[in-house]
């Protein structure tokens, strides 16, 4: 393998005298992107390249057209069953302006190119080309001016009118040779140096349409003049074959540049800036200083870093966003940007450790112009000025790093202890022994003031450290050691915030609160492994996890999480900072990310923008008094200042490239095209779009929206297409926005689409079938409304007859209306004689009975005959409630009950105390006969048999109740009780004619002594 300083002389060899050593105030190296087959370029021979109005790059190949919108490549070739396209796969001239892509082909001439039209014209067939074999056979596109382009040809050129399409055949000066143009110089207005291949410069005069030799450039002859460039002092500078040549007008001496020898051939020229041209040459690049003409080669490198071999670059372009492109010859297309490189990577370099390349980095301190830093086998002192780097071994792990209030610089590490700087000396001198701290895994290390610092272990806990003395003392937290507090953070107001594996903790005026993760809580912290500590100037507390990062309100004490699907490239957060605005950098394992305080954003930095490398280390993260940034990781570290990274402040045009519809590209120029239309059924609609940045593209972000569909914008995506599918008839407006690899926001590309609804559905239809109702219900009305009236003729005569006879019925109805009235009376009047007469023989047979009782002396007989009358009142007196006139079917049995009562005790003559508890209760009047009789058997049987010798404070009393569909009746007397007065109850007509009755009611009776009788009858109402 062949060293670096190895290559680069052999490299300067090549070109035939040793290079400048200046160092000059440009790039020794450019690292550039590579574009080539993988995003389907032709072919690598980029002879041509030119960009159109819309941003998009295009460049000819030795086998097709490209055209390039930062991902990939569409490549037109030759269409040999189609006349009307590209018709030769050879370009060897390219430019564009004015929506036309001119095109010099091999061997089919002039060829153009229209976007917006998608089409090719042809001009081989044209009369001048035509006649002259020589003139297919076209070699490059140049401007002359505003009015003429120039196509090199073999033997001529050809002359285009830009306005016109005029075309004129002008011949070179020798056509013995088969000569052709390869450059172009304006010298005035009309006259136009021509360098070509075989015969140095000539000079073409647009006036007389000639051109002729320039004597004085004859010693160029047979030295291909491929380049021109206007010098900022008289004269020009001419790239040839053979070298670099100068030309100066006033003296008209033509000299060359012996610096660069003759076997460097110089192939392009690039106004780099104010100071120093870009030359492509034959075997790579040169700085070349416009004033002194001193040289240096430049490097292009991949974003690995890795430096491509030397190779011949044809032609060097700005892009409108400041990027450069470089065309080569078998190595396809470079791009280089300013702002690609955001950060500048540092790797520790110690001529006495070769084998140690990579340096890992934990921990800063910043003392003046000096950098310590702590590395996997020692401390490390960087001096910023001289670029230098000094170790002092121990061949252990260094984790911590700091100076306390004395101006002493404390460190610790791994199997290393606690350490203290002796400047005297010039050594890190390990202290853990006298401080009788028994771990000697130190994770962090907290100055609290001039007598005080504290120390943390990894498994050992905390302990307090005077740094006069090294006397110690364990620190407990919340009562208990607390193990790998790797970080610490000193707030303002004096609080002290720690982190470890089980969470943060905030000491504060001898109270300390731990905030930690509960899964069940979304605004706990994230995750409890707490790696970094930082505060913003608006009280938020950053804290770094191993699973996301978090902000803590101090005045609310909420938590807001910030995790990888927001915009975090990985969650595993080792440092956080805040920068002089305000905004948080935050290192993880795959880049560094910047917060925008404003926005709450995330800016996303790899490999590819500068850093060390994509992961970076815990601890190493670090702000110095000056507002400079420290990151460390695997592979060295970066120093930047948040207000001097470069921003790429171009956003290119975002365009909606093509539509598919099913899968399936439409046949349209989508680029050109702002209003598709589609029926219902084709509903399954792809939108693919591209935001032509070409620094990093695969940074650009995309939202989109689809107007009447859409309510909001779409999440920011990377993608670049989305799918809409069963959208209604109707119209929308689909836009898309994107942004650059900053994150900055371009205009919005638009399409309105248009979704034609069914036949059935459109507006004609519906006009249609709602004229066609109209006039079917017109019709239908009409039709009704003549029925409607013969009917109503009909109906009119009908009704004139049916009139006629409802008289005669309505005199019918009348006179027997009268006759039934006159029988109802009669009936009214027979009911109530009926009535009458039976209330008359009621009173008779009473009559008779009271007679026939006077007359028997039978005790037993005149007792039968007075129940007989009673039962008789009895009967009378429900015959007159039922035949009083009521409403209804049902009678109050409350009211039929006291009233029945009161008067059977009228009857008898009996001075009895009568107590009633009735509940309101109607009853059905087919109960009322049945409940009557029952009573009089109850209260007559009292009144002959309950109270013997004139007892006084005879009582009786009658309850009644409900309860659901049972209504209970209970009878009680204070008598002498039904066993003293009756031998056998069962032989006794009265209870077995209410026991019967009771049944008839669907009913019970029970029979209690209880000082006197008590009768039950529970029956259904």
């Amino acid at each position: 393998m062949i060293k670096p300083l190895l290559f680069i002389f052999l490299i300067f060899l090549s070109f035939g005298v040793q290079a400048q050593d200046l160092s000059l105030p440009v790039p020794d190296t450019l690292k550039v992107s590579n574009i080539a087959q993988k995003q389907g370029l032709s072919q690598l021979n980029v002879l041509q390249f030119d960009f159109d109005e819309n941003g998009y790059l295009w460049a000819g190949t030795e086998d097709g057209l490209n055209r390039f919108n930062g991902y990939e490549m569409t490549t037109f070739t030759q269409n040999y069953l189609d006349g009307d396209g590209l018709t030769d796969d050879h370009i060897r001239g390219l430019f564009y302006s004015e929506d036309t892509l001119w095109l010099g082909t091999n061997t089919h001439s002039l060829q153009a190119y229209i976007p917006s039209q998608d089409k090719f014209l042809h001009f081989k067939d044209d009369d001048i080309i035509a006649a002259d074999p020589s003139l297919s056979y076209a070699h490059g596109v140049y401007e002359i001016n505003q009015k003429f382009l120039l196509v090199s040809t073999l033997k001529n050129c050809l002359l285009i009118n830009r306005s016109s399409g005029e075309i004129f055949a002008v011949s070179l000066p020798d056509t013995s040779v088969n000569d052709y143009v390869v450059s172009t110089f304006k010298h005035s207005e009309n006259k136009i140096w021509l360098g070509t291949y075989f015969n140095g410069i000539v000079e073409l005069d647009l006036d007389s349409k000639k051109i002729t030799n320039l004597p004085h450039f004859d010693i160029l002859d047979n030295n291909p003049v491929h380049a021109f460039q206007q010098r900022k002092t008289d004269g020009i500078m001419i790239g040839t074959q053979k070298g670099l040549f100068m030309y100066s007008f006033s003296s008209e001496d033509l000299k060359e540049n012996k610096q660069l020898g003759s076997e460097a051939g110089v192939r392009c020229f690039f106004d780099w800036n104010e100071e120093f041209y870009l030359l492509g040459a034959t075997n790579g690049l040169l700085f070349l200083n416009k004033s002194s003409l001193e040289f240096k080669p430049v490097f292009l490198a991949g974003l690995n870093n890795q430096k491509y071999s030397p190779v011949e670059i044809l032609q060097i372009k700005k892009d409108p966003s400041g990027g450069i492109w470089m065309g080569s010859q078998g190595k396809g297309l470079f791009y280089y940007h300013p702002a690609r490189q955001k950060f500048t990577p540092k790797r520790i370099t110690l001529p006495d450790e070769p084998e140690k390349e990579y340096i890992s980095i934990f921990n800063f301190l910043r003392e003046g112009n000096d950098l310590w830093m702590t590395t996997t086998f020692g401390y490390v002192k960087h001096n910023l000025d001289a670029d230098t780097y000094e170790l002092y071994r121990t061949d252990r792990l260094g984790y911590t790093l700091v100076k306390d209030e004395q101006e002493q610089i404390w460190g610790g590490g791994f199997d290393q202890g606690l350490e203290k700087y002796n400047r005297n000396n010039d050594v890190f001198e390990e202290v853990t022994p006298l401080t009788g701290i028994p771990d000697r895994d130190v994770a962090e290390i907290i100055p609290l003031s001039k007598d005080s610092m504290w120390v943390s272990t990894w498994s050992s806990g905390i302990f307090s450290v005077d740094p006069a003395t090294l006397e110690s003392q364990p620190v407990q937290i919340n009562g208990k050691d607390l193990h790998r507090s790797r970080a610490s953070f000193k707030g303002p107001d004096g609080t002290l915030w720690l982190g470890a594996d089980d969470g943060l903790y905030r000491l504060c005026k001898g109270k300390t609160t731990k905030y930690d993760h509960d899964p069940s809580n979304s605004q706990s912290l994230s995750n409890n492994r707490v790696f970094s500590i930082t505060q913003d100037k608006n009280q938020n507390l950053w804290i770094g996890t191993a699973k996301g990062l978090n902000k803590l309100d101090l005045q609310t004490d909420r938590i807001t999480r910030y995790l990888e699907q927001p915009g975090l490239p990985n969650d595993f957060i080792y440092g956080v900072l805040t920068d002089n605005n305000d905004d948080v950098w935050v290192s993880t394992n795959r880049g560094l990310s910047k917060l925008d305080h404003e926005t709450e954003t995330f800016t996303n930095f790899t490999e590819q923008d500068g850093l060390q490398n994509n992961e970076f280390n815990g601890k190493a993260a670090y702000k110095d008094s000056l507002g400079y940034l420290y990151f460390g990781g695997m592979n060295g570290f970066n120093i930047f200042h948040a207000d001097s990274i470069p921003v790429n402040q171009h956003v290119g045009k975002t365009i909606i490239e093509n539509v598919e519809l099913f899968g399936n590209p439409i046949a349209q120029n989508l680029i050109y095209t702002d209003t598709l239309s589609f029926d219902y059924d084709e509903n399954v609609i792809t939108f693919n779009f591209a935001s032509l940045n070409f620094l990093l593209p695969e940074k650009n972000r995309y939202r989109f929206k689809m107007l009447g569909f859409d309510k909001d914008w779409r999440p920011v995506t990377k993608e670049r297409t989305t799918t809409y599918t069963n959208l209604n008839p109707g119209t929308y407006t689909f836009l898309v926005q994107g942004s650059n690899s900053d994150l900055l926001w371009g205009d919005p590309d638009r399409l309105f689409l248009t979704i034609r609804a069914p036949w059935y559905a459109t507006t004609y239809f519906k006009i249609l079938l709602l004229m066609g109702t109209l006039l079917l219900i017109t019709s239908v009305f009409f039709i009704r409304y003549n029925r409607k009236k013969a009917e109503n003729l009909r109906l009119q005569k009908m009704v004139e007859g049916r009139t006629a006879e409802l008289r005669k019925s309505n005199q019918d109805l009348g006179e027997a209306m009268n006759l039934a009235k006159e029988q109802k009376d009669n009936i009214a009047f027979l009911m109530e004689e009926l009535n009458h007469r039976v209330k008359n023989n009621l009173q008779l047979i009473a009559s008779l009975l009271e007679i026939q009782k006077e007359s028997i002396t039978d005790e037993l007989a005149k007792n039968n005959l007075e129940a007989a009358q009673n039962r008789l009142f009895t009967i009378a007196t429900i015959h007159d409630l039922l035949n009083d006139k009521r409403p209804g079917e049902n009678f109050k049995l409350d009211l039929f009950i006291s009233t029945l009562a009161n008067e059977l005790v009228d009857f008898m003559d009996a001075s009895v105390n009568l107590e009633f508890h009735l509940v309101p209760l109607e009853v059905h009047k087919k109960c009322i006969t049945p409940l009557g009789i029952i009573i009089n058997e109850l209260v007559t049987n009292t009144l002959k048999h309950a109270f013997p010798d004139n007892k006084e404070n005879k009582k009786i009393t009658i309850s009644l109740s409900q309860e659901g569909s049972y209504a209970t009746l209970k009878y009680h007397d204070n008598g002498i009780g039904f066993q003293s007065n009756q031998e056998k109850a069962e032989d006794s007509l009265g209870l077995n004619l209410i026991e019967n009755l009771a049944l008839q009611l669907k009913g019970s009776m029970k029979i209690k002594e209880e000082q006197g009788t008590s009768i039950t009858i529970k029956f259904e109402c």
